[in-house]
């Protein structure tokens, strides 16, 4: 972003650009939380992930509130505009890939039966792949790089074919009845939920493609 002469505009952007950040940390943070509770069914860890989730809702409204305030106050043209348009667009989709770490983490908290170790595997998996995609995809906002968020753009299919992967491992397990009902169909709302996040980062690095090139 290029200075401006209005010390208090670029004091805005920076503030904006932080406050995404911060959301973002707590985003991961909440993941690889979630990961845990997953492997071991920890409900007080779960808890915090949902007071955490709290504190990730009140930044969306933050900057929601800063980017409004600051489109009201100055006259943003060309990048800075992208840039603040693109944030706001950011901000909510970063909200709500929180919420489905918050619904993993509860889901797996209340298991009581132990997940077999390829199925484990299996998640392992696409959650490292949700959570590369997740930092690449902040890094390349705030290094404006529209090939890195292209490259995060076309992960997106990887994570897909995770999905396609556990689905048809829990679906044989329905078929020969070796598996716990219950428990499966809450593995394939996970499942379903990561996939889901990996569409909303998929989105955030379109909002950084629109806010390098427009």
């Amino acid at each position: 972003m290029e200075k401006h002469t209005l010390k208090n505009f670029d004091r805005d952007l920076e503030q904006i650009k932080s406050e995404i950040n911060k959301l973002s940390d707590i985003v991961l943070k909440e993941f690889e939380q979630a990961i845990k509770v997953f492997d071991q069914h920890d409900t007080e860890l779960a808890q915090r992930i949902v007071a955490q989730d709290k504190i990730a809702n009140q930044c969306l409204t933050n900057i929601e509130h800063h980017g409004a305030k600051v489109l009201a106050r100055q006259h943003a043209v060309a990048d800075d505009l992208r840039f603040i348009l693109s944030s706001m667009r950011m901000a909510p989709r970063l909200e709500r890939i929180g919420d489905y770490a918050k619904s993993m983490a509860v889901k797996a908290s209340k298991f009581n039966h132990v997940i077999p170790d390829e199925l484990t595997q299996k998640f392992h998996q696409m959650h490292v792949h949700l959570i590369t995609m997740l930092r690449s995809v902040i890094d390349a906002y705030n290094d404006k790089n529209a090939a890195q968020a292209n490259v995060v753009w076309e992960g997106d299919e990887a994570l897909n074919e995770y999905y396609r992967d556990i689905y048809a491992h829990l679906l044989e397990g329905f078929q020969h009845h070796i598996t716990v009902p219950e428990q499966q169909v809450e593995l394939l709302f996970i499942a379903k939920g990561l996939e889901r996040a990996g569409d909303h980062i998929s989105d955030i690095a379109k909002d950084v493609q629109f806010m390098v090139n427009g």
